[in-house]
């Protein structure tokens, strides 16, 4: 019975393995062209950001706009 269920548990994450990379392949083919660049790569999408991270955000975005403004 033990050698069932172990057989059974690694036929489902094999199946996990599968259906992520057809949730992938669905994402990436329906995606508008317009929308495919700001959604890339978003791991932190609903997730709270420290105060460390934003003050780095921040701090980035100020000296884009100061290296923007020299030229």
């Amino acid at each position: 019975m033990e050698k069932l269920v172990a057989l059974l548990r690694d036929e489902e994450r094999k199946l996990a393995g599968r259906l992520t990379g057809l949730r992938s392949a669905i994402h990436a083919l329906s995606e508008n062209s317009s929308n495919s660049n700001a959604n890339r790569g978003n791991k932190l999408r609903g997730k709270k950001l420290s105060a460390a991270h934003r003050a780095a955000i921040k701090a980035g975005i100020a000296r884009a706009k100061k290296a923007q403004a020299k030229t």
